[in-house]
């Protein structure tokens, strides 16, 4: 598997990181995107020239900058786009170590910060890793989202041996509750599958725990680690049917236990949320492919997965269009992120107003213990 489609096919499957304090003075956006010489690349349909031009970027104009400029382009907010900010991470941390964490913005699911901390890996081993995720205790979704950059790393240090890798998550965070721990493993797992760490280095991948198999690594661990590859899976699964969903979520389906075909086929869900490329319509269009049995959970995944991407307006969107049945599962979904989301009270009084009755009065609720903390 080339590393262009390894990484086309990538789509992230974390929540947020937010560091709140010693904000940046934000810049000024360039009037004009035509000002922009990387922007031609950053929106083409190459991604391996899409990384190496939001690189060029950073280096010339700086992080926030850069974060600014990528914000307010028609960069989409799917898999794709988060590995572009990935390389403002890196960059961040090469210029102002860990302090770097401090210069990234919540953009494109906090991919400024999944690639500060990725790089620091590299720099300081274990212990830099954990000086990192430490970093995120004062608030449990962000720390959830470290672990998980830290299990990209950890499986970066330990040159994709996956065992080692998901050993050192036991031995570094065994100790934190299944959820958290859970999100290490997730992140080694992902990281076995597309490589992110060692895209543009030169290295001949290294990829032991990948087979033809569909089920493996998955079916070569015990069960502490089922929920971590499982939600990875159908990615591999994907790339191995040449992309034929339905043969993706037939596989998904015959695995023969419940709840790891249900994280399978949200993996695939999440899936189908990159091959979107923000068009709302082709969510419905996707997801019937799953089968009736999936199709409607399949909608409601892809709306969280709009909404933790930055495609607000692209959740509201999709909840409205869902059939009756499914409305409240779906709104359910984004009212949980729009609680934690770092925007401001106003903002999410606005997408409240976006939301049909009776869901509406639901959305209101959630955020009004929010005004005193605005």
């Amino acid at each position: 598997m080339g590393k262009l489609l390894r990484l086309s096919l990538l789509l992230i499957v974390i929540l947020a990181i937010y560091i709140a304090k010693g904000r940046v003075v934000k810049p000024q956006t360039p009037a004009s995107l035509e000002s922009v010489p990387e922007m031609k690349e950053i929106l083409g349909p190459d991604q391996e020239a899409r990384l190496k031009a939001g690189r060029k970027l950073v280096e010339r104009v700086g992080v926030e900058q850069a974060l600014e400029i990528l914000n307010n382009s028609p960069l989409p907010h799917t898999g794709e786009g988060h590995l572009v900010v990935h390389q403002i991470g890196f960059y961040a941390y090469q210029k102002y170590g860990a302090a770097g964490i401090l210069h990234c913005k919540d953009y494109f699911l906090y991919a400024c910060y999944h690639g500060v901390i990725i790089e620091a890996a590299s720099k300081g081993g274990f212990s830099e890793v954990a000086k990192m995720t430490d970093l995120c205790r004062d608030s449990p979704l962000r720390y959830f989202q470290c672990l998980h950059a830290a299990g990209h790393s950890i499986m970066a240090i330990w040159n994709y041996d996956l065992s080692g890798a998901l050993k050192t998550c036991d031995d570094l965070y065994g100790k934190e509750p299944t959820e958290n721990l859970a999100s290490c493993h997730n992140g080694a797992f992902m990281e076995n599958l597309f490589g992110v760490h060692d895209w543009g280095t030169g290295k001949t991948p290294k990829r032991d725990w990948l087979s033809n198999d569909p089920y493996f690594p998955c079916n070569a661990f015990p069960e502490k680690y089922q929920r971590g590859c499982w939600l990875n899976q159908a990615a591999r699964i994907y790339q191995l049917f040449g992309g034929d969903l339905v043969k993706t979520a037939q596989t998904c389906k015959a695995i023969g236990n419940d709840q790891y075909t249900y994280w399978c086929l949200d993996n695939l869900s999440r899936q189908i949320h990159a091959m979107t490329n923000g068009d709302v319509a082709r969510v419905f269009a996707l997801c019937q492919t799953l089968g009736a049995d999936w199709r409607d959970q399949c909608v409601v995944v892809n709306a969280g997965a709009f909404y933790s991407v930055g495609g607000r307006g692209q959740a509201m969107e999709v909840c409205h269009l869902v059939v009756a049945e499914t409305k409240a599962a779906c709104y359910q979904n984004v009212f949980g992120q729009m609680v934690y989301d770092t925007i401001t009270y106003s903002e999410k009084l606005d997408l409240c107003k976006q939301v049909e009755p009776p869901y509406s009065s639901e959305c209101y609720s959630k955020i009004a213990p929010l005004t005193t903390k605005s």
